[in-house]
């Protein structure tokens, strides 16, 4: 059990050791160290704990929904955000408007003005929009029919105008009528107005419909980007919205004619990347899941481009995400919401780890959609409420259904990053802090249990109070999976803190620790991403592939992950020999998430830890593969620079972990000096003559290896300033402990 009195980080450490073999994940959280993402340092729950809904959605204000104020108990009693509305332009387009008499194929701007007005006043005399327009994140998106020109009429009986010429190329109608709308139905707020849109997207997941027209998709989405900039200015525009961007499949043929032309012809009218990312964990009878190392290289392949093209990363808008459980469509059940819960939290967290480079993600769950369930034997997935007798019928009042557990489990959740390093790359891992209280947040991708041992480094001595557990799983009532549900487990603690604990598989567990006092951030750890200068190049047998990554600013103190993204068939190797600037790095047999044996192919990023002396302001990258197939579709690193030396456990990174035990003085006592050290370090070991000794950095990397003797002075002047680790073997007893050199 966790003593109440957390100790304070010492970084001059003596003790004994033996060491016994048990499945445990160490998790280390440095409680007083802000961890900055590029320019992110908080949790910003408007970005990431969120609906698919607008302020204006009757459905909240149904007199047949168990609460009578629906949007405060959920918005307020939850603290969520409101974010997606592809339904009100879409009406106004397709059953108000009137055609220009004058210009065939135009809205009438007249109309649009005065329609907007109409808008805008209903919402100003409307006090309940003002009380939650502080929640609403809006994006707006329009249906792809009938806003893109092809001939297809709205209800009033006309088409925007299919014109294609130089002065006048396709789809400036469409967005003449889209910047106007978004001029003149917005406000500033309250008496004003709905808040215009913090973003716009064009249209939704076009290439369902024209994968044979992606020239013309592309063209009319620039189109429409030049006519909302020239009449709308100040709007942030994202594209291309796309619904399953599978970047590597037919060999990254995909990525040639999709995203890459997309970023080539219209990217520079962008000012963000829209996408929809979806698990789909039932589909066949298989699982093919985005969460893990795909939705990472989905990304970083995407990134650099971005930054290859244009000097940035333009920002995401991931504006649908969670599960899509095919096997399991008709009915409403609890699994199925649990399915979707279950990736949405998995996917949260590593959007939350690019936080600077996220402008929003929307959590696909609507408020009732009745217009996609005509009955009970076929009804809309993705529901926050449903009928109270579904599956049976859809009759009773409208309650929460199991989707609701996804905002029950984040709710509480808040306040500054603070730095957190898992041991295992299948446990993801944040950790925040706000007042007396810190969260930490853990979710397991992997298909069992597992595991994990919470370490936490406070520098004031301050002690723990209270923990609140959070733990959401499969329930295991049943023996048939599917006939359970998730379930959402909270346990207080005011005595025996627990520091171990068991995530279940797929499993998502949120610690918050009251402690005796405030947490002071006094210290920084800020996260730099540097993509390299190339990119996208096939693979080829025992021929190295040579990246250079430059820019690289080098601390006193800090860490380093190399990222390689790579698709390639499943029955070829995913360990490359790689050197870092000319030193043979180690790489993990483990990846995040699973093996991806349902995909048709392997997507995803290789994390290797680099040693943080190897870095250098400009940096060279070899990679060679043992067989030829596929592409490394991308190159980054990144870099963390500590403004002191920060605390990390001596269990091994990833597999078995190891779980210190003092000896007593049984085998004799390792005293270690000077401590700090600076050109030489001893280690004096009571009774023993000789041993092997083993130095290794934060990352887990070896850096000096010794057959040594007490009192021999072992030369440290080629390592950097920082924490390490030392192995002390002893026959078929290791002896572990820490020292500094400064």
């Amino acid at each position: 059990m966790l003593q109440k009195n957390i100790f304070w980080l010492c970084l001059i450490i003596t003790f004994t050791s033996t060491i016994t073999k048990a499945q445990t994940i160490a998790i280390d959280v440095n409680l007083n160290v802000n961890h900055k993402i590029g320019t992110s340092t908080d949790f910003e729950r408007d970005k990431f704990i969120t609906i698919h809904a607008d302020i204006d959605d009757r459905d909240w204000y149904d007199a047949e929904n168990f609460t009578d104020n629906l949007i405060d108990q959920f918005l307020n009693g939850y603290d969520v955000y409101m974010g997606r509305n592809t339904g009100g332009v879409q009406w106004i387009m397709n059953g108000v408007m009137r055609e220009d008499p004058n210009r065939p194929g135009y809205a009438d701007v007249t109309h649009i003005e005065s329609e907007g007005l109409k808008r805008r006043n209903n919402y100003a005399s409307n006090n309940t929009y003002h009380a939650y327009e502080h929640r609403n994140n809006k994006i707006l998106c329009t249906q792809l029919h009938p806003f893109y020109p092809d001939g297809k009429k709205t209800n009033k009986g006309w088409a925007f105008s299919q014109t294609d010429t130089e002065e006048e190329p396709l789809g400036t109608a469409s967005g003449e009528f889209y910047a106007h709308y978004i001029n003149n139905f917005f406000g500033t707020g309250g008496n004003t107005g709905q808040p215009a849109p913090t973003y716009v997207e064009i249209t939704n997941e076009p290439l369902w419909d024209l994968y044979n027209e992606i020239d013309n998709a592309f063209k009319f989405h620039r189109t429409v980007a030049q006519q909302i900039k020239k009449i709308s200015p100040n709007t942030k525009i994202g594209g291309f919205c796309t619904a399953f961007p599978n970047l590597e499949e037919d060999n990254f043929q995909r990525w040639e004619n999709r995203w890459k032309k997309f970023m080539d012809t219209s990217g520079d009218l962008m000012d963000s990347w829209a996408i929809h990312l979806y698990d789909f964990p039932a589909i066949g009878g298989k699982k093919k899941l985005r969460r893990g190392s795909n939705v990472e290289a989905t990304f970083d392949m995407m990134e650099q481009y971005s930054t290859m093209l244009f000097g940035e990363v333009k920002p995401f808008l991931i504006t649908e995400f969670g599960a899509s459980s095919h096997d399991y469509k008709g009915t409403w059940s609890p699994y199925l919401d649990y399915l979707h819960n279950t990736a949405a939290n998995a996917l949260v967290m590593q959007f939350m780890e690019r936080a600077n480079n996220i402008g929003t993600a929307i959590n696909y769950t609507m408020l009732k959609a009745t217009w996609g369930s005509p009955s009970v034997d076929n009804v809309w997935s993705a529901r926050l409420l449903r009928r109270k007798d579904e599956p049976v019928s859809l009759t009773g009042e409208w309650v929460y259904s199991d989707r609701v557990h996804f905002y029950q489990l984040w709710s509480d959740v808040k306040g500054t990053r603070v730095d957190a390093f898992q041991h295992n790359l299948d446990i993801l891992t944040d950790a925040y802090v706000d007042g007396d209280k810190a969260y930490v947040i853990m979710n397991n991708l992997a298909w069992e249990d597992k595991n994990v041992k919470i370490n936490l480094f406070e520098d004031a001595g301050l002690s723990i109070n209270t923990l609140k557990k959070k733990h959401y799983r499969l329930d295991d009532t049943n023996a048939s999976a599917d006939k359970n549900g998730g379930k959402l487990e909270t346990i207080n603690y005011s005595s025996d803190i627990p520091e171990t604990f068991i995530i279940g598989a797929e499993g998502t567990m949120i610690l918050e620790y009251t402690f005796s006092g405030q947490i002071a951030i006094t210290d920084t750890s800020q996260e730099i991403k540097h993509y390299a200068q190339e990119y996208y190049k096939p693979i080829k047998a025992n021929t190295a592939e040579v990246f250079h990554i430059n820019g690289v600013t080098i601390g006193t103190y800090g860490e380093a992950m190399l990222r390689l993204g790579l698709g390639r068939a499943h029955n070829k190797s995913l360990r490359p020999s790689i050197q870092f600037n000319g030193t043979d790095l180690e790489v993990p047999e483990n990846f995040r998430g699973d093996e991806q044996v349902d995909r048709d192919t392997f997507f995803g990023v290789l994390e290797i830890p680099v040693p943080y002396e190897l870095l250098e302001s400009s940096n060279t990258v070899s990679v060679t593969f043992p067989d030829s197939d596929g592409h490394i579709s991308s190159v980054a690193m990144q870099a963390y620079e500590f403004s002191k030396a920060l605390g990390r456990s001596t269990e091994d990174q990833g597999g078995e972990d190891e779980n210190i035990t003092s000896t007593d003085g049984k085998l004799g006592k390792v005293n270690v000096y000077p401590n700090p050290a600076d050109s030489y370090v001893i280690f004096d070991v009571s009774g023993e003559a000789e041993f092997s000794l083993q130095i290794f950095n934060l990352m887990g990397q070896k850096v000096l290896s010794d057959q040594a003797y007490s009192g021999k002075q072992i030369d440290t002047s080629g390592l950097k300033n920082g924490v390490y680790f030392y192995n002390i073997h002893l026959g078929d007893t290791v002896l572990k402990g820490t020292f500094v050199i400064s």
